[in-house]
């Protein structure tokens, strides 16, 4: 095989991109950390699988039979000892480490209540302590040379009975942005990186006792949850291509496979659906008396979309309510009573209501960047739906559902300006 052919759905990663370069990755025995080994280790890297059950021998098997170079170093990231112990074995076996990736966690599900001290104590002293110890223990030798990745796993969105795991990995962005400004200068890159929901071992362990607690099923927790292969294309590119580019910040995985544009390639599932969006076509409007019954309209489309965010996994929630309000300029709680006020003034102006049309007048410069927004943000929902699910014909409703949306607020905006 030529060496400067592309791996398979990796945009412009190639199977040299990572040659020569040492890479330790802490929980690299299931789900995330294996599959960035494993990625890491097809692009060329010698990849140190540190892992503390013996699963990380399996993840260790299945590289060199690929023909890559790997290490299994059974490792409790908490233990300082055994940390240091972890690097003199990579030093003896390749020498200095080029890539760390914190990728190590416990998530126990209990509510705060509930939640032993010690089992408190050992989430952080695994997520927030084992980070730090890993960076201490090869960080000196990045410094010395002037180069060098790391990479912290974190998380963003709060998650209720998981306050261990949030509050450790909360921790772990606040580490990274401190650390990246300490060595930033001195050539070493520092990343926060949240993979977003990813299907691993982990998470299904997770999702039995967690889904009935927020009132789910399991299949429909696992539903919106990425494959870890996905995220490690995103966590390998990171590193490979866009390391200077995020230094010091905390990025998603999903982001970082748009910036590499590769989120159409994976969209999921053996054809990926579509994200173009149809707008549905809403009869012209001649009189007030239209307008006013678009105006209705708007408020029923406001509705649904308020329901719709309140049927929405817990975790999902706080992108969806960011995405709308980054978008159009209000929360969707704020929307209701938007389109309330506008749909009132319509309707006064209907019928001949001289105060209704001089409030609407006063108002409308205001308002027609937020409805601007809000067709903008109906214009770009599949595509963002298309990150949580893999489903087709979901995805299929979807494009319908936001295509008649988008129409109504364009239609909408039509009328407004005429008036």
């Amino acid at each position: 095989m030529d060496a400067r052919s592309t791996v398979s759905g990796t945009g412009d990663l190639v199977h040299t991109s990572l040659a020569g370069r040492v890479a330790v990755v802490t929980g690299a025995g299931q789900g995330i950390g294996r599959a960035i080994a494993v990625t890491f280790a097809n692009l060329g890297a010698s990849a140190v699988v540190a892992e503390i059950s013996a699963a990380g021998q399996e993840t260790e098997r299945t590289i060199r039979e690929s023909g890559g170079q790997a290490l299994f170093v059974q490792t409790d990231v908490s233990s300082q000892a055994s940390v240091a112990e972890l690097a003199r074995r990579v030093q003896e076996a390749f020498g200095t480490v080029d890539i760390l990736i914190n990728n190590a966690i416990i998530s126990p599900v209990a509510s705060v209540v509930e939640m032993d001290v010690a089992l408190w104590d050992r989430v952080i002293a695994v997520n927030l302590r084992g980070t730090f110890l890993t960076c201490k223990a090869f960080l000196p030798g990045m410094l010395e040379r002037k180069r060098g990745v790391i990479v912290n796993v974190t998380s963003t969105d709060a998650v209720p009975f998981l306050s261990a795991y949030l509050a450790s990995k909360r921790g772990i962005a606040g580490f990274s942005e401190s650390l990246a400004a300490e060595v930033g200068p001195q050539g070493v890159r520092v990343i926060a990186f949240t993979p977003g929901l990813v299907d691993t071992p982990g998470l299904q362990g997770a999702g039995a006792d967690l889904a009935p607690r927020l009132g789910m099923s399991r299949e429909e927790f696992l539903g919106a949850a990425m494959p870890a292969e996905r995220a490690a294309l995103a966590a390998t590119y990171l590193v490979a291509v866009l390391a200077d580019e995020y230094h010091g910040e905390q990025v998603d995985g999903y982001a970082v496979l748009e910036r590499a544009g590769l989120s159409a390639a994976l969209g999921g599932g053996a054809q990926a659906p579509s994200t173009a969006v149809e707008v549905a076509a809403v009869a012209p409007v001649t009189t007030l008396q239209d307008a006013a019954a678009l105006g209705e309209r708007l408020q029923g489309v406001i509705a649904a979309t308020v329901a719709e965010f309140e049927r929405f996994p817990v975790f999902v929630r706080p992108l969806v309510q960011r995405g709308i309000k980054s978008k159009s300029g209000l929360r969707a709680q704020d929307w209701p009573r938007t389109a309330g006020e506008l749909a009132g003034q319509l309707q006064g102006m209907a019928a001949g209501d001289a105060a209704a049309g001089e409030s609407f007048r006063a108002g409308y410069p205001r308002l027609k960047p937020l409805l601007e927004g809000l067709a903008r943000y109906y214009h770009e929902a599949v595509a963002e739906t298309a990150r949580f699910t893999r489903d087709p014909a979901f995805m299929a409703e979807v494009t319908r559902r936001v295509g008649e949306r988008e129409a109504v607020v364009r239609s909408l905006l039509k009328a407004l300006d005429a008036l």
